[in-house]
């Protein structure tokens, strides 16, 4: 699919910004074959464990399309909604875009979202290298337009007085917000089983009104 993807008329590398989850994949590919160790394994050694981010995983999608994951855990995940409130799947169901292994949903807690939350503010770990990827996951690679930066996954938006570093993300059946002002040190978590949740609402009213207090 990636190789036989051709650039639409007029576009053209390095002057547009075209979303993509396949970009994630790509990236995906490159590491495991650089690393010759699967994704879920190398986020797991070189993020989740030096974080002490215990309760995340990526399980892989079972024949019906849940995760693959002890009872015990399957147990405490939430049951996931459309935008409409109807249910999808059991809960622990899986959804994504793609069926290469590891393309399906991250399961998380909120308490290991708020430690990466700090991790990516102040920068306080004892893992130089750590330290430095989470700082260049931030800098902003191509410049969309007046209020908006395009970092690596995270978004840089310009509201005038206020920086922030965010990114909403989510599935069908589950939606997520994470926003940072780094000047302020000040983040916010928005979580909810529910897909197509809004993300406007943490990034135009309560991070500015958290940083301008």
């Amino acid at each position: 699919m990636l190789n036989a993807w051709t650039p639409r008329d007029g576009e053209e590398p390095g002057k547009q910004r075209v979303y993509s989850h396949a970009g994630y994949v790509l990236l995906q590919l490159a590491l495991e074959r650089r690393y010759g160790i699967p994704i879920g394994q190398l986020i797991e050694s070189r993020i989740l464990t030096p974080l002490g981010m215990h309760s995340t995983l990526i399980p892989e999608r079972g024949r019906d399309n849940r995760a693959i994951m002890p009872p015990e855990l399957i147990q405490k995940t939430v049951q996931g909604y459309s935008d409409r409130g109807t249910p999808i799947g059991p809960p622990g169901n899986q959804q994504g875009y793609f069926d290469f292994p590891s393309t399906g949903q991250m399961f998380s807690s909120a308490r290991d979202l708020v430690t990466l939350m700090a991790a990516c503010i102040d920068g306080n770990l004892a893992d130089p290298q750590l330290r430095e990827a989470l700082r260049i996951t931030q800098r902003e690679v191509f410049h969309v337009d007046q209020e908006f930066g395009q970092a690596m996954a995270w978004e840089n938006v310009d509201l005038g007085d206020l920086d922030i570093i965010d990114k909403p993300g989510g599935l069908n059946n589950a939606s997520a917000y994470v926003g940072l002002v780094p000047a302020r040190k000040i983040g916010l978590l928005l979580l909810a089983n529910r897909g197509e949740f809004s993300h406007e609402i943490g990034r135009y009213h309560i991070l500015p009104a958290l940083a301008r207090q």
